[in-house]
């Protein structure tokens, strides 16, 4: 019964004036049993009185000061000051209201806590894509013999694929590298920077070889990261002083070469193992020569280009890059063979979504006798989800 009286305010008032009702009919009682027939003014304003302060007392107990302790720190949230859950003082319509207003600021508090760790996270990926873009080149050293073009384009904030541009110890050997890591964003952004990092080593310590150094960077990459992480990888050699370039495949996609002779694409397989697979590569891994005439094209990409989806859900694949490289490995140089590419490409996938990182190096030979080209590089940004709409895909 007292319980269903706590639960409402309805039933405290209805209960006050059945008290209040009670009295008055135990007044009259004893009054007619004690042949009372009148009383004072006085009398009956002074108990009247009386019972009006208790009332007053209980209405101001039970109901004003839950209310106000509420009111209080409801007036403290909406204001922006400091404000304190309030222990339910009854179980009645208040005690609900305080029940609420106790759950919505711990609601406030965890989305609060959300904010500000979402925050905290998005500062740390910018600092991460800032560091990985500072590793990625700015400049190339110079090819005799070569016209490049070299671009990236990340998914995410963070990105696991890359590329770079390296000249060896002597100076007589430029190497090309492009890699792709298992996945993207974090975990993938710095196994991509510890093969970069790895691979400038190797190369500063004098090996020449792009076996060599592919061999030994597997070797001190394998221990140092997860299983499930490996980075596919290509690197091509450039010796510069008898114009021959050599490539050292670790799983990638295939080498593309457009033959200016006869307008064909060789897709050649790029063999060996990604690194990080296993400890020892070195039985895998090879060197191999690919012999180039004036005007041919080397191409190389990674699986963004050629897994990239269209709006019909069909797949880019390799045919669709070879066909591409086809029509325009003709062209004079190599910016406006990668441009044709692009363009292809862009007309394939039209509003797309990019769901992987995308890279794409085009390597023209020119000849000996040719002037010196300045490599051409971009390191494009992903875009916000209002950039990309009614936008045919391209690198910036």
């Amino acid at each position: 019964m007292l319980k269903l009286i706590r639960k409402s305010l309805v039933n405290k008032a209805i209960f006050a004036f059945a008290i209040l009702l009670g009295l008055v009919v135990i007044a009259g009682i004893v009054m007619i049993r004690t042949n009372v027939t009148t009383i004072s003014l006085t009398t009956f304003i002074a108990l009247f009185t009386i019972m009006l302060v208790v009332l007053l007392g209980l209405f101001i107990f039970d109901v004003i000061r839950p209310i106000n302790h509420v009111v209080t720190q409801v007036r403290n949230l909406l204001t922006g000051n400091n404000y304190k859950r309030v222990d339910p003082m009854s179980i009645d319509e208040i005690g609900v209201f305080t029940h609420f207003f106790n759950e919505i600021t711990r609601d406030l508090e965890k989305i609060s806590y959300d904010v500000k760790e979402r925050r905290r996270m998005s500062s740390e990926l910018d600092i991460a894509s800032k560091i990985q873009k500072d590793i990625l080149p700015k400049t190339a050293p110079e090819a005799p013999g070569l016209d490049v073009v070299a671009k990236t384009k990340a998914a995410a904030e963070v990105g696991g694929d890359s590329f770079d541009f390296l000249t060896s110890a002597d100076g007589n050997n430029v190497y090309a590298i492009i890699g792709d890591v298992t996945g993207h964003g974090v975990p993938a952004g710095l196994v991509m920077m510890m093969v970069n990092t790895l691979v400038h080593a190797m190369v500063s310590r004098g090996l020449t070889s792009a076996k060599d150094i592919m061999v030994n960077t597997n070797t001190l990459l394998t221990p140092r990261i997860s299983s499930r992480l490996f980075m596919t990888s290509v690197m091509l050699r450039w010796d510069k002083v008898a114009q021959k370039m050599y490539y050292t495949g670790a799983g990638h996609e295939h080498v593309l070469i457009y033959r200016s002779k006869t307008e064909e694409v060789e897709a050649v397989r790029s063999g060996g193992i990604a690194l990080g697979m296993i400890p020892d590569n070195s039985q895998i891994a090879k060197e191999e020569e690919i012999k180039l005439e004036i005007g041919d094209v080397v191409v190389l990409y990674t699986d963004g280009i050629t897994e990239a989806r269209n709006q019909q859900g069909e797949m880019y694949e390799l045919d669709g890059l070879v066909n591409s490289l086809k029509k325009h490995g003709f062209r004079p140089s190599a910016e406006s063979v990668f441009d044709n590419l692009t363009k292809d490409f862009s007309n394939f996938v039209q509003e797309y979504v990019q769901a992987d990182d995308i890279t794409m190096i085009v390597v023209k030979y020119l000849g000996p006798d040719a002037a010196t080209q300045k490599v051409k590089l971009t390191i494009a940004t992903d875009e916000s989800e209002g950039e990309k709409l009614n936008k045919n895909w391209d690198w910036v």
